[in-house]
């Protein structure tokens, strides 16, 4: 892993949940082809159908800090 990858992880933990959010979905932005479509409606959609999961308890949350550890052991 690069030092500026290292880096930016470090700054991207100091911010709250909202703006770890929408870094998230700029990242996942630049990741998507240009012509999409109407990719954004679907995942609105998709974000809308898990929140509602959530709210009504029927989804099981797992910690940021769980989900990046068991990424990193799987790529190491």
């Amino acid at each position: 892993m690069s030092l500026n990858l290292l880096e930016l992880e470090q700054k991207a933990s100091l911010l709250s949940a909202d703006e770890r959010a929408q870094f998230v979905l700029f990242l996942l932005g630049t990741l998507e082809p240009t012509d999409s479509g109407d990719i954004e409606k679907e995942w609105r959609i998709e974000a809308e159908s898990r929140l509602a999961e959530i709210k009504r308890g029927e989804a099981t949350l797992i910690s940021a800090d769980e989900v990046f550890n068991n990424v990193r052991r799987r790529l190491s």
